[in-house]
C-alpha cells in the first residue's frame, strides 16, 4: 500500500509578514521541522510559484504548485493538487507552520487511517482538519468541494468517512498543533521545545 507525505506551503502568510515556511525557528526553518514529523520517507511541497526557487535553493526536488483552475483557493487547492499529480493510496498533509508536530503523531494517524476515507485529529476539543490522512478515492470529492468553491477543509471531512481521533487518548499532546499566524505564536511554541524532543530541566 503506497503512502505519500504532502507538506502544504502554499498559504500567502499575509499575517505573518512573510513565507512562514522560510521563518527561521530555533535554527531550523519552520517547513524543515515539519518535514522531520513526516519521517525520512520521500516528502512532496506543495508550494505558491513564486517560492518554488526558495525551496530549489534548499535542494528541494519535489515541488508542486496548484493545478488550474484552482491556484489561490486555498489548502483545498493543494489538497487536490498532491491527489492529482501524485499517484498513492493514501496521502498524509501536514502544513508548514505546524513545527511541534510529532512523527509519533503522524504514524499514529496513518495506522488509524484504515478502513476510513480520512482520519482528522482532534486535542483539546479541537479538530486539526489540516494534520489528516486521506484514501486516493476521496479525490472527486475535493474536486466537487472546489467546484462549487466550498473551500473550508473542515467542510470536506464531514462528506467523508471520517476518522476524528482524539490523540490524546494516544499519547499525543494537544499543543503539538499550535500552528503559527503571526510572529507572537513563536513565543507559545517556544514554551513546549522543550516538550517537543521529550526533554526535562536536569538534561
Amino acid at each position: 500500500m503506497k503512502h505519500s507525505h504532502i507538506l502544504l506551503a502554499g498559504g500567502k502568510s499575509s499575517r505573518f509578514g512573510q513565507p512562514k515556511a522560510f521563518k527561521n525557528w530555533n535554527g531550523i526553518l519552520l517547513y524543515e521541522w515539519c518535514k522531520q514529523a513526516l519521517g525520512g520517507e520521500q516528502t512532496y511541497i506543495v508550494s505558491h510559484p513564486s517560492l518554488v526557487a526558495r525551496f530549489q535553493e534548499r535542494m528541494e526536488e519535489n515541488i508542486i504548485v496548484d493545478l488550474e483552475p484552482f491556484s489561490g483557493k486555498g489548502p483545498l487547492a493543494g489538497i487536490y493538487t498532491a491527489m492529482n499529480l501524485i499517484e498513492s493510496d493514501y496521502y498524509t498533509f501536514l502544513p508548514c507552520d505546524t513545527p511541534l508536530v510529532e512523527q509519533r503523531t503522524i504514524e499514529l494517524l496513518k495506522r488509524e487511517a484504515r478502513g476510513f476515507d480520512a482520519v482528522v485529529p482532534i486535542a483539546d476539543g479541537r479538530i486539526h482538519p489540516l494534520v489528516s490522512v486521506i484514501h486516493h478515492q476521496a479525490k472527486d470529492v475535493v474536486y466537487k468541494q472546489l467546484l462549487g468553491n466550498q473551500l473550508r477543509a473542515v467542510d470536506l471531512f464531514q462528506l467523508l468517512h471520517t476518522n476524528y481521533l482524539e490523540v490524546e487518548c494516544f499519547g499525543s499532546k494537544s499543543w503539538e498543533f499550535i500552528n503559527v499566524n503571526v510572529e507572537e505564536d513563536l513565543k507559545e511554541l517556544n514554551k513546549h521545545v522543550v516538550q517537543r524532543f521529550n526533554l526535562n530541566d536536569e538534561e
